[in-house]
């Protein structure tokens, strides 16, 4: 490759690999301004050097790389967790590459890093839109460019397609992995970046079809790098038995059992450490063994006595009782205002209804996980993260290392759901780390840890209030009280002209953490439950009555930075209704119900209409009819399974979801008690997308959940007349229904 720039800054931003082009991210860092909102020292998945260590060292630490046999590698600078963004985001780039898919190669680099983009929020294709766009875009034009030299022909003579750059009107080609080490970098690649043409939407090849994964394959054959599965020379291995309550402390233990079990090397300590007011490290004892088997079971063995601390006494109906208390209290911070506060005395009726959501596991199917490497001075992670920035800092404030000498090696993971966006697990691997002596040691979950020491989904109370007037709803009043969590959402998109909502948080006795689609659920369900309720005592079709409230061409602001497009999410609840028949002729004790909700994380809108039967004393789902506008479709099957996803993980919450708490402990323990849906429990599903014509793509992963939750509990009503204002639903309905 030959440059036009100084040596060192084209090190730090391309390099050859053998013969090979490969655009480093220090390339794209300085070619935008802003690529994406990071903090300053890890990119997940994609290394970042200052500099290498010897001259015409190759770095490791390339975004994309071209190889001479035409083969292209993306290094992810987002956490795969299951939910594609490995095909999706690959397809955006290899769109402007103009790159043949087959050829496309998805890398999970691992190695030092200096920048971090944590993943949550159904925004990893919306902040990566442009800029992948235009990386694909600038390394086409190079190959072009190259090739225009090597026939010395003007670039606009050639064009790229399918891995190749051609002549016009001519057979004359060069593959891209021919091309790839005759590139030149010219000296304002910063300002030819930001300018490169990007094709018009009309254009697309890729995107908008239904590709192939491109690691599905890895996975059905167990080639997939998941973090448990790492094994590194000189590795031990480690369980740790935590006090059972939240914040309890440890008084003294007793390991000489565990010392005798085969394989067992030592048994140590961990002092808990509070991270912030909802995260927290429990102290505990850590085994120390040559092989997880040996760990747990020395586990098992450690007797240890416990100061369960106030948590051991809270009760969860008296913590129930106490927000039903806060609740009707003033109490609370107002996040949201539109209109003015109206007087009951100007109402003809005014009703009001209060929703229970409850905590939730996340039970993700590979269990919490990390192997750590304290050093003194650095220190070494290998770990599954949704937030690899969180556990850097963390590191840094509770045992001092500089960010510089800490090295994050992020991995895919069997799920995440939010739970890998906490980072007391990964801390405290390498709090275990430190209190073994510095041993390298992956410290490992069992499912009963994952499921009793669950960063759990807030519970939540959610009180609508509306005033009528002349049979209009001209008041809706909203108030909330949450554990544990800051939070605020506030998402009122019905169009009522005086709304207000306000917010108390209060503390709980357990370990909490974002949880997939994250408070939208609680708000989901209790929204739309509630609006179908005031369309009940309307005398009014609940789809009319939406529809009524949802005006063309309203935006609506949340007052913090989201706003609503009323016309999307109108088009996602008049889509569902036609697709679903909504109003057809149900037998008796069958019923529909509908529910539409904004995830303006992502920016999505979604809708859902159920369809229920109450027979024999059961409640069976037996089709879901969704639909979801996200912008510019990326593809197809992706929004699908998403949704899907989404819908399913829902109805377990419906049927089964919750915990249980005695003296403060969790009684759930695994999936014979803490059940998610099955596949024989799975009802027909079928998604609609929305046809638009946006420019871009918005949030698909969360917006699947917060309006099944209502959907299901509406048809309820409708086949059987109860109303479902708590979760899971047997809460409510007893065996005669």
């Amino acid at each position: 490759m030959k440059t036009m720039n100084s040596r060192r800054d084209f090190l730090k931003t391309t390099t050859l690999a053998g013969g090979g082009l490969v655009l480093g991210l220090n390339f794209l860092q300085s070619c935008v301004s802003e690529v994406v909102s990071m903090p300053a020292h890890v990119i997940p998945l994609v290394g970042l050097q200052n500099g290498f260590e010897a001259e015409g060292a190759f770095p490791i630490t390339d975004f994309l790389q071209i190889r001479p046999d035409g083969s292209v590698f993306l290094s992810l600078t987002k956490y795969e967790m299951g939910q594609g963004v490995s095909t999706g985001l690959t397809s955006i780039l290899a769109e402007e590459l103009e790159a043949d898919w087959e050829k496309i190669n998805v890398r999970y680099i691992k190695s030092s890093v200096s920048k971090s983009d944590a993943t949550g929020g159904s925004t990893s294709t919306l902040q990566h839109w442009d800029l992948l766009r235009k990386a694909g875009a600038y390394a086409k034009q190079l190959l072009i460019e190259a090739a225009a030299r090597e026939w010395s022909v003007f670039k606009d003579e050639c064009y790229a397609e399918k891995n190749y750059v051609y002549q016009h009107g001519s057979d004359v080609r060069l593959e891209y992995g021919q091309l790839a080490g005759k590139v030149v970098v010219p000296v304002n690649y910063r300002e030819l970046f930001e300018t490169v043409p990007l094709k018009y939407r009309s254009k697309f090849k890729l995107i908008g079809r239904s590709l192939k994964s491109k690691i599905v394959p890895d996975i059905v054959v167990g080639r997939h790098p998941y973090a448990i599965d790492l094994r590194l020379p000189d590795m031990k291995y480690a369980a740790v038995l935590r006090c059972p309550v939240f914040k309890g402390r440890l008084l003294s233990f007793d390991a000489s059992e565990a010392l005798k079990i085969s394989g067992v090397e030592k048994v140590v300590k961990i002092d808990g450490v509070t991270l912030d007011p909802v995260s927290h490290i429990r102290d505990g004892v850590a085994v120390i063994a040559n092989s997880t088997w040996a760990a747990f079971q020395g586990k098992l063995a450690v007797r240890a006595e416990w100061d369960l601390g106030d948590n051991a006494k809270v009760e969860h109906e008296e913590f129930v009782a106490d927000c039903l208390q806060r609740l009707d209290s003033d109490e609370g911070r107002e996040i949201l205002r539109i209109g003015r506060k109206v007087k009951e005395s100007e109402m003809d009726e005014v009703i009001s209804y209060t929703y229970e959501f409850p905590y939730q596991h996340h039970a993700c199917m590979e269990p919490l996980n990390a192997t750590s490497h304290f050093k003194g001075e650095s220190c070494e992670m290998w770990v599954g993260t949704q937030s690899a920035d969180k556990i850097a800092a963390n590191i840094e404030k509770h045992l001092g290392i500089r960010k510089e000498n800490i090295k994050i090696n992020c991995y895919p993971s069997g799920g995440g759901f939010g739970l890998r966006y906490s980072s007391e697990y990964a801390l405290e691997s390498m709090l275990v780390s430190k209190a073994a002596g510095g041993d390298l040691v992956k410290m490992c979950y069992s499912r009963e840890d994952d499921i009793k020491f669950d960063y759990l989904n807030p519970f939540e109370l959610n009180r609508h209030t509306m005033g009528i007037q002349n049979g209009k709803a001209v008041s809706w009043d909203f108030k909330n009280v949450m554990a544990n969590w800051g939070g605020n959402l506030g998402w009122m998109y019905y169009n009522i002209p005086n709304r207000s909502a306000t917010q108390v948080t209060v503390d709980g006795f357990t370990h909490v953490g974002a949880w997939r689609s994250v408070m939208a659920n609680a708000e989901g369900f209790s929204t739309e439950c509630f609006i179908d309720e005031v369309a009940h005592k309307l005398n009014r079709d609940p789809l009319e009555f939406r529809l009524s409230l949802l005006p063309r061409g309203n935006m609506v602001d949340f007052n913090h930075s989201y706003q609503c497009n009323i016309n999307r999410l109108r088009g996602a609840l008049e889509l569902v209704a036609r697709k679903a028949k909504w109003g057809k002729q149900m037998p008796e004790r069958h019923g529909q119900g509908v529910a539409v909700y904004p995830y303006m994380h992502g920016n999505g809108y979604g809708a859902v209409v159920a369809e229920v039967s109450a027979v024999n004393n059961e409640i069976k789902v037996n089709k879901i009819t969704a639909s979801i506008d996200c912008g510019l479709v990326i593809n197809p099957d992706q929004v699908r399974q998403q949704m899907e996803g989404g819908i399913i993980w829902a109805l377990s919450a419906i049927l089964y979801g919750g915990t249980e708490y005695v003296n403060g402990v969790v009684q759930r323990s695994n999936f014979h008690d803490n059940p998610v849906l099955r596949i024989n429990e799975i009802p027909e599903i079928d998604v609609h997308v929305c046809e638009n014509d946006e420019s871009q793509p918005w949030g698909v992963g969360e917006i699947g959940g917060p309006p099944c939750y209502a959907a299901v509990c509406n048809a309820i009503f409708a086949a059987t007349g109860r109303r479902i204002r708590k979760l899971p639903i047997s809460k409510t309905l007893s065996a005669n229904i």
